[in-house]
């Protein structure tokens, strides 16, 4: 007689109080839900990934209340797009549960904007075709063979963004992808290991969707990515990082002020209650020293140098949008950090800075 086994009750599949907490969640989430997410399939996918990772149920329940909040804000699948992974806060002495979208998640929301006809990211071996021109009208080819493609190296991520004839590309060599893996506290484990291929198409498509200047929502996903990669890394791998990126602790985002001279007034955006409104007192932009430029810098370099003053003009004065002015001011001070001597900043950013940089322009001269 063949052995029965015992029937686990959906109800003794989570402990109470995530229970609870999915409860009390889900008929909400479908008011942040997109459209294209139902709220029986959010319910459906979310219930997977808690019972699917038993590691879940010991986490803090507010930091599991925030995953599930963040994946319908976002509007991901959790197991789909997105993962709850559970990290040990060693501040707080207690497991967290942590939103992480993957590239199809990035993927999706970039697409959900609805501003971009074709994206994609992919992987360079060792035995593809590839050749990558920047110059007026960027030019890709990347041939694959059919088997063999030998050992991942490089990625480059791709947008071809609505009503523009330039797409934006973004390629990272080894160097560059490994530094940022290193950044990363599960460096040594998790998806840098397991998926290491789809964390570096994910790393350039985030890079190249920041140069795309697409909608508030998927910037704030991006920026809450790099925040949590940035996490619980131990102060001597930290000082590490500084080293490896930096070459020592200046040019560090973490060295006090004034080593880092960006050569325009610093204004911050939480100050709403003192901060003067631009049409009455507009900002100014302080004095620079004029560099003679090298006969031997590259032509991203000499292309914001170029524009560099007509840039900070429309970010005072040339946009009326906020949310424009905004975008240009966070353009503004990574042009200055890459003229400035104590920039790091890759040919291939520089690159897609000075696309940016050229976009602006010409939708200037149009307008």
């Amino acid at each position: 007689m063949a052995e029965t086994k015992p029937v686990i009750r959906k109800a003794d599949m989570l402990p109470a109080p995530v229970i609870a907490l999915v409860q009390s969640l889900v008929p909400d989430c479908g008011a942040l839900l997109p459209a294209d997410i139902t709220t029986e399939q959010f319910r459906a996918a979310l219930w997977l990934e808690l019972t699917g990772r038993q590691s879940l149920h010991d986490c803090y329940p507010l930091s599991l209340r925030e995953c599930v909040v963040k994946a319908a804000t976002y509007g991901m699948l959790p197991g789909r797009d997105c993962h709850f992974v559970p990290f040990q806060d060693k501040k707080a002495k207690e497991k967290k549960a942590t939103f992480v979208p993957n590239y199809f998640g990035v993927l999706r929301a970039i697409y959900r904007t609805g501003m971009v006809e074709q994206a994609f990211a992919e992987v360079v071996f060792t035995n593809d075709v590839y050749d990558l021109d920047y110059g007026r009208t960027p030019m890709l080819i990347h041939k694959p063979p059919r088997k063999n493609r030998g050992v991942g190296e490089g990625a480059y991520g791709f947008i071809q963004v609505k009503g523009s004839s330039r797409p934006l590309i973004h390629y990272m060599d080894p160097d560059d992808l490994d530094r940022v893996r290193r950044r990363a506290p599960a460096h040594d484990q998790g998806p840098w290991v397991s998926d290491l291929n789809e964390m570096k198409r994910k790393t350039v498509m985030k890079n190249v969707a920041k140069y795309a200047q697409l909608t508030p929502i998927l910037h704030e996903l991006l920026e809450q990515d790099d925040l949590r990669e940035l996490e619980d890394i131990p102060e001597d791998r930290h000082q590490q990082n500084i080293i490896d990126l930096f070459g020592d602790t200046h040019g560090s985002p973490n060295a006090p002020s004034g080593t880092r001279d960006t050569g325009k007034v610093e204004t911050s955006s939480h100050d709403t209650d003192t901060e003067p409104a631009r049409e009455t007192e507009p900002l100014v932009v302080a004095p620079r020293a004029q560099k003679t430029p090298s006969p031997d810098e590259p032509a991203w370099k000499l292309t914001l140098r170029a524009h560099r003053d007509t840039i900070a003009h429309m970010a005072v004065s040339g946009i009326e949008s906020e949310e424009n002015r905004a975008r240009l001011d966070d353009l503004l001070d990574s042009m200055d950090f890459a003229l400035s001597p104590l920039g790091t900043t890759t040919d291939a950013q520089g690159h897609g800075l000075a696309d940016a940089v050229l976009q602006w322009v010409d939708m200037a001269k149009e307008g």
